[in-house]
């Protein structure tokens, strides 16, 4: 009986860790709070993993050509939040726009989970001007 239930959740968590790729996460765009800055795209991808560090979550991929970086706060072992930030390129003024997404481990997008995508945007805030 034990055995079953060990068996269950390490199969439970691969699957869930396998949820957190780049390529899954291109169905979260839309979905989240977007904000678009008076800064370069490189200087907001430059800033983006000191901000989530100083707001307790880590990088875990990025994929700087495609906009896209996820980024974990808890234990790493899937219980904490995921958060999926997207940036792009707007304009020709050298502007972008930032788009947040943050969910818990289950996908469930709760309103205190989305205080996460306020926090960064917030701290994002700090250091470039919001168009």
């Amino acid at each position: 009986m034990h055995r079953r239930a060990f068996l269950a959740l390490i199969a439970g968590t691969g699957a869930l860790a396998a949820c957190s790729t780049l390529s899954d996460v291109a169905s979260d765009r839309g979905t989240g709070v977007i904000v678009s800055y008076a800064a370069p795209f490189d200087q907001v991808w430059a800033a983006l993993p000191e901000l989530l560090k100083e707001l307790g979550m880590r990088v875990t991929k990025d994929d700087m050509a495609g906009g896209v970086m996820l980024a974990e706060e808890g234990s790493g072992f899937g219980t904490g939040v995921h958060t999926v930030i997207f940036v792009e390129r707007i304009g020709t003024r050298g502007n972008c726009r930032v788009e947040v997404v943050s969910k818990g481990t289950f996908g469930v997008n709760l309103s205190s989970i989305t205080e996460g995508a306020k926090l960064v945007h917030d701290r994002l805030a700090q250091r470039f001007r919001k168009l």
